[in-house]
C-alpha cells in the first residue's frame, strides 16, 4: 500500500469500500493509512467504520495499552519468565495478574488522592503509572509499616496528572498532524 500511495511523514490516506483479499470473507472495509509524523511508523487501520482523522487519534491511544503489556511482561510481573505452556494455567495466572493490577492501581490512586505520592514516586512530572505507585506503596507497607488503603475504588474522572515518560514526549503528541486524502471505491 505504501508503494501505491508513497506516504510521506504526516500524510494519510482514507479508503472506503475496499476488499483486502481476493476472496474476502469480510466484505468491503475501510482503511486508514498514514506515516506517523513523530515516529515515522506506517500505520494501517482496517475497520468497518468510515475512517476520519479521529481514527488516528484513537489508534494512537494504543500506546497507553502497550504500557500495560510492559507491566505484565518485563517492567513488573515478568509474565514471560513464567514459561508456562498450558493455556489453562496461563489463563489462571493472567486472572491473578488482572486482580493484582486492579489492587495496585487502586492503591496508587489512593496514594495520589491523599497527597502521599512523593513518598513512593520521586518523579516531579508524573513518570510512574498508578500501578507502579501502588506497587511501591505496598512495598512500603510491607517494609516500612505504612498502612494500606482498605477500599478498592477506581476514580472514573479523567486523570489530572496522566503518566508521561518525559515532558518532551508529552509535548510531541500535540505535534501530530496529518494531511489527508480520502477515496471511496463503492457507493
Amino acid at each position: 500500500m505504501d508503494k501505491q500511495f508513497h506516504l510521506g511523514l504526516g500524510e494519510a490516506v482514507l479508503l472506503q469500500g475496499v476488499k483486502i483479499t481476493k476472496t474476502d470473507p469480510y466484505g468491503l472495509v475501510s482503511i486508514a493509512a498514514s506515516r506517523d509524523p513523530i515516529s515515522g511508523e506506517l500505520w494501517y487501520i482496517i475497520s468497518d467504520e468510515t475512517p476520519t482523522l479521529q481514527t488516528f487519534h484513537e489508534y494512537s491511544q494504543r500506546f497507553d495499552i502497550e504500557e500495560n503489556f510492559l507491566d505484565d511482561k518485563s517492567n513488573g510481573f515478568e509474565l514471560e519468565r513464567s514459561q508456562i505452556r498450558s493455556s489453562i494455567a496461563l489463563s489462571g495466572l493472567c486472572l491473578v495478574l488482572a486482580v493484582a493490577t486492579l489492587y495496585l492501581t487502586c492503591q496508587g490512586q489512593e496514594v495520589v488522592a491523599c497527597g502521599l505520592r512523593r513518598r513512593v514516586d520521586c518523579h516531579w512530572q508524573r513518570g510512574n503509572s498508578y500501578l507502579k505507585i501502588g506497587w511501591q506503596w505496598v512495598k512500603g507497607c510491607l517494609h516500612q509499616g505504612w498502612e494500606s488503603f482498605h477500599s478498592l475504588q477506581l476514580f472514573g474522572t479523567p486523570d489530572p496528572e496522566p503518566a508521561i515518560a518525559s515532558k518532551k514526549q508529552a509535548q510531541r503528541q500535540y505535534e501530530r498532524e496529518f494531511r489527508v486524502k480520502s477515496y471511496c471505491y463503492s457507493t
